[in-house]
Parts: C-alpha cells; sequence; structure tokens
C-alpha cells in the first residue's frame, strides 16, 4: 500500500511538472517590435519576420511595421522580402520592449544571408562550422538543376556519376566516397526522411525550396551511410501567402518539361496548403542499327507533391507531405562493350533489346513540432514504397548477338521515426540536440539471366535461364547527441556521438530453366546478421570577427555491411569506414558583397566495399579497399558592381589506395593495387558563373534583361578501380539569357554548349556524357 501511495505522489510530481515546462511559455512575453524598409526609407510591405527554431513569424504591415510576442532570451531573427537580400540578426530580449529596425538591400546590391538545417536546427550558414553549399529555388533555377546529374561542381568535391541514362542510376560522389551497391556512401534526405538506397532518391527535382549538400561524415546527426556526405532536398514550405507558378521548358531531342505549383492558406493563419506538379520528357539521343531504329531511348517522368502544415497553437505545428514519381526509360542503360567503341560511336549502341526500365516513388511523412521555452520537440514519422522494373529485357552482352540478356523486378518499403529534443530557439551559451532513430525495411525481388542461343558457342547446354529470388528484412535503432557550449564568447566547442544496430535477414533460392521446365536448384537459405556502430563527431570553432570565423573538425562515418545475393563462397560483407579531418575559415566582407570559404580536409575510407572478383568467376561486394584523399575546397561569391553576381566553387582532391586487392586475369591472381587513384575523383574541378542583369525599367515590377555564363572544368579521373581506362580533363560551357520581371520569365538556355565529348561511365562496361542540350524556358508567376 506504501508502495502505491509512493508512486501515486510521484506520478503528482511528474505532472506538475509537465504542467509547468507547457504554461511557463505565456510567462514573461517581451514585444519585439520595429519596422522594415527599403534604402529609400520606405516601408517594405509583406516582409516576412521569422524567429528560427520556433514558430513565431509574422509579416509586416503596409508601412512595414511588425511586433512579436516573446519570452526574454536571445534569438536569431530572419528579414527577408522579394527582391532583397534576407538579413540574420542577433536580438537580445530582456524585461522592456525592443524596437529593431531594419533596412533591406536590393539583392542586386548586396548578397543575402544564407539559413540551413544541416545540424537539423536553423542556423545561419556563415556561422555553421561545416562544409556545406545551400542552393535555394533561385539557384537551382539560375544553373538549370533538373536533376541530381546536374549537381556536378556546383559545390566543391562534388561530382556525379550517371551510369545508366535513367532517372534510377546516378551515383553522388563528396570527396572521393561512393558506392555501387544500393546502400549510399552519400545519404539523402528529402523534408528530414531517409532515401534508403540511391534508387529511391528523388531524381527529378520538382517545387523544390533548397538544397543542401554536406561534405565530409555527418554520422553523427544523420546516422547510417551518411558516409561521405549528405544530400538534403527540402520541397517548399506552405505559409500563409497565396502564390504560384507554372513553367514550360521545351529544347532539342524533344525536350519537354511542364511544371506547375500554388500556395494558399485554406485557414488564415492556422492551416496552408503547397502543391507542385511536374511533368517531363525528352526524345532520343542514341539509335540503334540492330534494332533498325532512330530513336532507342525515350524518357517520360511524372512528379507531384502535396504539402500541408497545420499551426496547433503558437508552440505546436504539424507537418504532412507527400510525394508520388512515376518515371518510364525505354533504352536505359545505353552502354557500349569497350572504352574504344563508345568513343567512336559515342551514341549508338548494337544491343537487341529496349533495355525499358520502370520506377515508381512513394514518400510521406508526418512532422509534429513543439517549440518550448525549456526544449523544442520534433517526431517525424515516414514511410516509403519503392518499386522498379524492367518489362522486357535488358540486353547484357551489348552486341547484335543473342548471348545474355536480363530481367529484373524489386519492390521496397521502409518506415521511420524520428524522435528529437533540442535546446529552445532563446538559448545563447549551450545548444544541444539528441534524439533516437528506429527504422524497419522490406524487401522483395526477382532476377532471371537468359543465356541464349548465341551463347551455344560457350556452352552447349544454351538457350537456358537462370532464375534468383530473395526477401530483406532489417530493422535498426540509433541514440544521437550534439552540444555546442560557448566557452567564450568567440570561441565554442561541439561534441557529439550516435550508436546504431542494424540487424539483416535475407532469404534467397534460386532455379534453372531449360526447354520451359523450371527445376529448382537451391531451397530457401537465411542468412543473418547484426551491425553496429559509434560514430563521434568533435568540432573547435573561433569567431574571428564579427563576420569572420575558422573551425576544426574530426568526425567519424560508416556505410553499413549487407549480403551478396547468391553467392555461397561470400554470403555477407563488413561495414565501411571513414575518418575526416578538416580545417575551415569562413569569411563574409566588404558589407556583404564578398563571402569567401576554404576548406581543407583530410578523409580516410577503411574496409572499402568494392563489387569484385577473387578468383575470376563468382563476384561480389568485398572490403577489399583502404584509401586516403586530402584536398582543398573553395567556395566564393562576389558582386563587384550593382547588377553583376559571380559565383565560384573549386576543389582538389589527391587520393591514394593503400590497399586494394583485386582479381587479375592474366596472371590468375589477387593483386594489391597499392597506391593507385579512387575512381570518378577528379583532381581537380571548378564551376564559375557570371551574371550580369540589366533594368530595363523603374517600376515597381522589376522588369530586367539577365545574361549568364559558366564555366565548368573536370580535371582527369579514373574510370576502373584497375587504372586502366580514365578520362582526360575537359571544359563545358553553359549559357543563359533572357528577360525577367515579378510575375514572367523568358529565357534561352544551352548545356554543354562547345559539345565537349566525354566517358561519363567506365566501369566494365562504358557511355559517353549528354551532348549539347538547348532549350527556352517560359514561366509565369502570381
Amino acid at each position: 500500500m506504501c508502495t502505491f501511495f509512493y508512486l501515486k505522489f510521484k506520478m503528482t510530481k511528474f505532472k506538475l511538472l509537465l504542467f509547468n515546462l507547457l504554461i511557463t511559455s505565456n510567462l514573461l512575453a517581451q514585444t519585439l517590435q520595429g519596422t522594415i524598409k527599403n534604402q529609400a526609407s520606405e516601408g517594405i510591405a509583406g516582409a516576412s519576420v521569422t524567429v528560427l527554431n520556433s514558430s513565431q513569424r509574422t509579416v509586416a504591415d503596409k508601412e512595414g511595421r511588425f511586433s512579436l510576442n516573446l519570452k526574454t532570451g536571445t534569438y536569431q531573427v530572419q528579414f527577408n522580402a522579394i527582391g532583397f537580400a534576407t538579413q540574420i540578426q542577433q536580438v537580445e530580449l530582456t524585461n522592456k520592449t525592443i524596437t529593431v529596425n531594419i533596412t533591406l538591400l536590393d539583392n542586386t546590391q548586396t548578397l543575402g544571408e544564407v539559413v540551413v538545417t544541416a545540424d537539423k536546427v536553423e542556423a545561419n550558414l556563415q556561422k555553421t562550422p561545416l562544409a556545406v553549399t545551400s542552393l535555394n529555388a533561385k539557384q537551382l533555377e539560375e544553373y538549370r538543376v533538373w536533376t541530381i546529374n546536374d549537381l556536378t561542381a556546383l559545390a566543391p568535391s562534388t561530382f556525379t556519376v550517371e551510369h545508366g541514362n535513367s532517372t534510377g542510376s546516378s551515383f553522388l560522389n563528396i570527396r572521393g566516397s561512393m558506392g555501387f551497391s544500393n546502400d549510399q556512401a552519400v545519404a539523402t534526405y528529402v523534408d528530414g526522411v531517409y532515401q534508403f538506397d540511391y534508387f529511391s532518391a528523388p531524381l527529378n527535382f520538382s517545387n523544390i525550396e533548397r538544397v543542401e549538400i554536406l561534405r565530409g561524415p555527418q554520422g553523427t546527426l544523420y546516422g547510417r551511410n551518411a558516409f561521405g556526405g549528405v544530400l538534403n532536398v527540402i520541397t517548399k514550405r506552405p505559409n500563409n501567402k497565396t502564390s504560384g507558378f507554372a513553367e514550360i521548358d521545351l529544347g532539342n531531342y524533344g525536350q519537354q518539361r511542364y511544371s506547375a505549383g500554388f500556395n494558399t492558406p485554406l485557414i488564415k493563419d492556422k492551416l496552408f496548403i503547397n502543391a507542385g506538379f511536374q511533368s517531363n520528357g525528352r526524345g532520343a539521343i542514341y539509335d540503334n542499327p540492330t534494332l533498325n531504329t532512330k530513336n532507342f531511348d525515350k524518357h517520360n517522368a511524372y512528379i507531384g507533391n502535396v504539402n500541408l502544415k497545420y499551426i496547433v497553437s503558437d508552440k505546436w505545428t504539424i507537418d504532412l507531405n507527400t510525394r508520388y514519381e512515376s518515371d518510364k526509360d525505354q533504352g536505359a542503360y545505353p552502354w557500349a562493350a569497350t572504352d574504344s567503341l563508345a568513343r567512336a560511336n559515342p551514341y549508338t549502341v548494337f544491343g537487341n533489346w529496349d533495355n525499358t526500365e520502370r520506377r515508381t516513388n512513394f514518400n510521406t511523412s508526418a512532422a509534429v513540432k513543439y517549440f518550448g521555452n525549456r526544449f523544442n520537440f520534433t517526431s517525424i514519422t515516414s514511410f516509403v514504397d519503392y518499386h522498379i522494373w524492367l518489362p522486357g529485357r535488358f540486353d547484357f552482352d551489348f552486341s547484335p548477338a543473342e548471348l545474355i540478356s536480363f530481367t529484373t523486378w524489386s519492390k521496397q518499403n521502409q518506415w521511420t521515426q524520428e524522435l528529437r529534443f533540442s535546446s529552445p530557439a532563446n538559448t545563447s551559451a549551450f545548444k544541444w540536440t539528441v534524439g533516437s532513430f528506429l527504422f524497419g525495411e522490406k524487401s522483395k525481388n526477382s532476377s532471371t539471366t537468359y543465356f541464349d542461343k548465341d551463347y551455344a558457342l560457350f556452352d552447349p547446354n544454351a538457350p537456358y535461364s537462370s532464375i534468383g529470388n530473395g526477401k530483406r528484412n532489417a530493422f535498426g535503432v540509433a541514440i544521437f547527441g550534439q552540444a555546442t557550449y560557448a566557452i567564450t564568447p568567440k570561441f565554442d566547442i561541439t561534441v557529439g556521438a550516435r550508436y546504431d544496430i542494424e540487424h539483416r535477414e535475407l532469404t534467397q533460392n534460386s532455379a534453372f530453366e531449360t526447354g520451359g521446365v523450371v527445376m529448382p536448384l537451391t531451397a530457401d537459405s537465411t542468412a543473418k546478421r547484426t551491425f553496429n556502430a559509434f560514430t563521434p563527431k568533435v568540432i573547435l570553432s573561433q569567431k574571428l570577427t564579427e563576420n569572420s570565423m575558422i573551425y576544426g573538425s574530426y568526425a567519424k562515418g560508416f556505410r553499413v555491411g549487407g549480403f551478396n545475393f547468391g553467392n555461397a563462397a561470400n554470403p555477407t560483407y563488413n561495414p565501411e569506414k571513414s575518418d575526416n579531418y578538416e580545417v575551415g575559415v569562413k569569411n563574409t566582407l566588404l558589407n556583404n558583397r564578398l563571402k569567401i570559404n576554404l576548406t581543407a580536409f583530410y578523409f580516410q575510407q577503411k574496409d572499402q566495399q568494392v563489387s569484385t572478383s577473387q578468383d575470376g568467376i563468382n563476384y561480389a561486394t568485398l572490403n577489399v579497399g583502404d584509401m586516403d584523399n586530402y584536398g582543398l575546397e573553395l567556395e566564393a561569391s562576389a558582386l563587384p558592381i550593382k547588377n553583376l553576381q559571380i559565383d565560384w566553387t573549386a576543389s582538389t582532391s589527391h587520393s591514394e589506395y593503400k590497399k586494394l586487392e583485386l582479381f587479375d586475369a592474366i596472371s590468375n591472381k589477387v593483386i594489391n593495387y597499392k597506391g593507385n587513384k579512387a575512381i570518378n575523383n577528379p583532381a581537380l574541378q571548378s564551376m564559375l558563373a557570371v551574371q550580369y542583369g540589366l533594368p530595363l525599367s523603374k517600376s515597381a515590377q522589376n522588369l530586367k534583361a539577365f545574361v549568364r555564363g559558366e564555366f565548368r572544368y573536370i580535371g582527369e579521373y579514373q574510370l576502373d578501380f584497375v587504372n586502366a581506362y580514365h578520362q582526360d580533363a575537359y571544359s563545358m560551357i553553359n549559357a543563359r539569357a533572357g528577360v525577367s520581371s515579378n510575375h514572367f520569365e523568358v529565357a534561352a538556355w544551352a548545356r554543354n554548349l562547345n559539345d565537349v565529348r566525354y566517358m561519363a561511365f567506365g566501369y566494365g562496361s562504358y557511355m559517353m556524357g549528354m551532348p549539347r542540350m538547348m532549350g527556352i524556358t517560359l514561366t509565369g508567376k502570381f
């Protein structure tokens, strides 16, 4: 009985504590007020005021006045308006009303400040001690970023490997780290939801607010497979304004891209919706004389997303996000058998199958957020359903002969749950984040390899086929935490750690088919394996001035191990690990007209997962490589004169394998290719963009003409692990010009204007990069 009353007493204390946490938000509230004006001292109606890491936001009235009620503390407040450079101000509220008067400058005169969520909290990019690049919707439009393939060199040490001319076959390489398995070396997140493999990532960009590229291991906050970095894709967020757009893109090779989106409040100040739709297609680039067609490859995709935001109160919000993508790629994987054949016939293939690939991807998530005085809380629940299949066959010998063909299908679904607590918005000296992450994954797949009639030259039993079926289940849990403490007003230390544990199971069987008769080869067999990893992180940062900082960091990453389907000799492979040492400096100079960020890194990969053979017969993913890579990275933006903006990214890379054990067919033994370079990792890469805008009127519509030129340089890179084939350095020119206003834009553009020919993929099979692409874009906005 005493125990009962004791427990009841403790529960009552807990309820009182919880009640106190929730109601103190209404106590000690102070007023933050002010005006937002332009350089002519005119109020900017509709300017947005946002308190970072809180639900507090408002818009200025017709005179530019605003007011917010906040608890005492130190806040980061963002001020922005269309056509003006964004400002972020630190505001300290005491026990009295604070007045802040803001003058926003035209975005043709000064560079705006950028908010990122790289550390899973909102922060000023230039004051975040991480190597991170952020591209907003306007920049994505100017660079003409339609897919992940277009991200090469837009951030330092970032290279996209397009290996199949399809929407489901691109690999992102950051600092020499990439992978040819389903488990990515660079983790992709969409609206905070992890995409488990590269097939499920959103290859087509539609209705995007911004893209963040984090370089180096990010395991502490992002976990499994954030091994070389993270790609964060954030779709447009619903808000209280009614707006929309429609866009038409037309170009050579039958390019057609139709996009539309709108945003509106459903219930003023409470419930908002943002939705987008896109249909895009492209005609043939490749011809196929074997099939007697000039239209071998065609691409069609449909993408739609709907985001809802509900403000329950000034402390609680709910976000619901849904995205669906359907792709059909006829003529996917237009590979040539040899490097010389691909270069001699750059856009011709000789296989005897149409290589059609279909893909659907459904993502949905719910984010519940609480913004309190003691802590903030976030819960993100997600579900992903993904399906890829070949309706026909894929030619695997790349020749007119009927030797080997292939077909497959795979269906996957995943659920995730992340719970995260963090320090409140008014925290200054000590900031923290702790949380947990759970996930479950189920997948089924089946593949058939056909040894066709001409294979009888090698095996008199042909034709026949080999069938493999598999089911995979996985479950994982992680706990993580990161804290930053300001030892002095200018010196911070950040410490973080994460522990992941993941259990995987694979059940598989196989069969043999000949003459229409299917004979089982192996019955169901199940393999089980549990993986775990500890990924720490340490950052020291020093504020040199109000607009300059220097930092040094160490971070560890891991890529989960897995199973080799149908390989009895090597049924599993181990996790891959990485260590990253980094120093960086960030500078904002000349009254926000110049930004220069420099980073030096040293990156180590251990137990690298490589698809290879140890006997020349059985191929599998094996842990056969240790690789070191070091380099320098530069990001710079400048407005030397009004209306002229220059952006430049550049990076160097010096990679070397300390161990790389691969089978050599000539000597019939395993050789250590120590000293080789990493694949698809340019020694030097750079992107220089220059844009000039010419005002055509002084009206409020901001009518102007613009011209833009881009120069991309890609240094020499290796195509295979043996380093037998490489791509020489090449340069590419992109251009864009047109007329725009607040409500419309007409632009002509060209990518690869100089029509340079380069090898995009060359690992066992070969494919050239995209030729010159040109088009026109018509955009209307309201």
